[in-house]
């Protein structure tokens, strides 16, 4: 009897700490590099990272959307390709990078999107996007294995 008892609390015990998991493939952004999603800093490229509640790569267009928790669009960037390269920003042409965060919108009139990785219809990279004037004129950030669609 001791034995199938000690048989039983060692099955319950083995199946409740395999039933916990760290998902670091969660598609919420977050503060560190190696969790999915889209992040970004304002200005300084060790300031505060703030992180968009989705992500999309269309491979049709091209085309990275970051989205807020309401689904309306966050960021914007098309690009005139998708393998790992890095992509030349500029305000018009081929490589655009658009944030409604701002009024007006930033566009970016330089920078560059490097595209790191693209397999397993995930894509990830880094970007830093600029523009002259007052406020807001630097982008940092990066996305991390974000569907590809």
């Amino acid at each position: 009897m001791k034995k199938v008892l000690l048989l039983c609390m060692a099955v319950i015990s083995l199946i409740s700490t395999s039933a916990c998991s760290d998902d670091d493939n969660s598609n919420n952004g977050g503060g560190n590099n190696t969790t999915a999603g889209f992040t970004w800093r304002e200005n300084d490229p060790n300031g505060t990272i703030n992180q968009a509640a989705s992500a999309t790569f269309t491979s049709q267009f091209n085309t990275l959307i970051a989205k807020k928790a309401d689904g309306s669009t966050l960021f914007e960037i098309n690009l005139s390709g998708s393998s790992a390269a890095a992509y030349t920003l500029t305000s018009s042409g081929a490589n655009m990078f658009t944030y409604t965060g701002e009024n007006p919108f930033f566009v970016a009139e330089s920078g560059t999107v490097t595209i790191t990785s693209n397999a397993n219809n995930k894509i990830s990279g880094s970007y830093e996007a600029f523009r002259t004037g007052n406020g807001l004129t630097r982008l940092y950030g990066t996305f991390t294995d974000v569907p590809v669609n």
